[in-house]
């Protein structure tokens, strides 16, 4: 599924929103406005970023409430000032305590909201915007999933194999790629990004399948052992920089496994298991276990010279256990 333009998003969102608004006012609902703020919640990013956001926001307004609910019902006495104060503070701890990393805003506008704007009315106030909030959460996760959906999984997936084609580059380039350092900070910092994303692909998953299913076990394989085709292959850069490879690395050797760890890649990213490449990565893994000394010849370069071979081991190894893309209709064969 092709993700739509961002402008496209933008007008679609916009006129949902609209006729939320409209039916908020002509029905007269209480507090209609953060039904239609809880929907934008939903469908301003996919649809594993809206349920951890909308989590964040159900949380974020209860713990106002419950904040409110102190500050307010208990604390009465208190000037306004003084219960506004013991609000936010509280929600700012109940939200440390629930791990919220931007729900508990929403919970201190719904202190500042009820306590300083509506007096002694605040329970009218916030428990219309506690309901509201969730309906408009519920509706905008049913149109989402249901109507039409920006779906993680695609967006990742897309991300995660043009990290895998700039790995299957950087394979082919090897060791004469210019500033390996700096193209090895680009990749690192990259998979970083896919692994923060992780979080909204699991939240996706677990809403339409009832439980992380094996796209999200996929995804944190190709993770793993793409981190170590990347750690292997600029190790493997630097070392051969330094100096050649041993005399008992039998010739031809790393080209040849280069060559089909570039394949296995782009077979991978195409959906396909690339048996002919994993065999003669196989071949290659066997080879190198083979020619390895029992006890090198020279001391001094001896480190060198087994760091090159662990490095090609772990780089082979990686590559056969890196699992396929799933294949999607409408997806190039090769390219970003």
């Amino acid at each position: 599924m092709t993700a739509p333009g961002r402008s496209a998003v933008i007008m679609r969102n916009g006129a949902v929103l609209a006729l939320v608004v409209a039916a908020c006012n002509h029905l007269a609902l209480p507090e209609g406005l953060f039904l239609a703020l809880g929907m934008l919640t939903i469908l301003e990013t996919d649809l594993g970023g809206g349920v951890l956001a909308g989590r964040e926001r159900i949380i974020g307004t209860l713990l106002g409430l419950l904040a409110v609910v102190i500050g307010a019902g208990i604390l009465g006495g208190l000037s306004s000032a003084l219960g506004v104060f013991v609000g936010l503070t509280l929600v700012r701890l109940f939200g440390f305590a629930a791990g919220l990393t931007s729900g508990f805003v929403v919970g201190g506008h719904m202190v500042a909201g009820s306590l300083m704007n509506h007096g002694d009315a605040w329970w009218h106030y916030v428990f219309w915007r506690m309901v509201m909030t969730i309906l408009g959460v519920i509706l905008g996760l049913l149109v989402s999933r249901q109507i039409y959906s920006q779906r993680s999984a695609s967006s990742w997936q897309a991300s995660c194999d043009g990290w895998l084609l700039d790995l299957a580059r950087f394979l082919e380039r090897l060791p004469a790629i210019p500033e390996p350092e700096q193209h090895a900070t680009s990749l690192r910092e990259r998979r970083n990004g896919l692994r923060r994303q992780l979080p909204q692909l699991a939240a996706e998953r677990t809403l339409i399948h009832g439980e992380p299913d094996e796209a999200v076990l996929r995804a944190q394989e190709q993770l793993q052992h793409g981190s170590t085709v990347m750690s292997a292959a600029r190790d493997l850069c630097l070392l051969l920089r330094q100096e050649a490879p041993a005399a008992w690395v039998p010739p031809g050797l790393i080209p040849r496994l280069l060559d089909s760890g570039r394949t296995r890649i782009e077979a991978l990213i195409e959906g396909r298991d690339a048996p002919d490449a994993v065999a003669d990565l196989g071949r290659c893994r066997d080879l190198l276990s083979a020619a390895l000394p029992e006890s090198p010849a020279a001391p001094q370069d001896a480190r060198n010279q087994l760091l090159i071979a662990s490095r090609l081991l772990l780089l082979a190894d990686a590559l056969i256990r890196l699992p396929r893309s799933p294949q999607r209709q409408g997806r190039p064969a090769t390219g970003r």
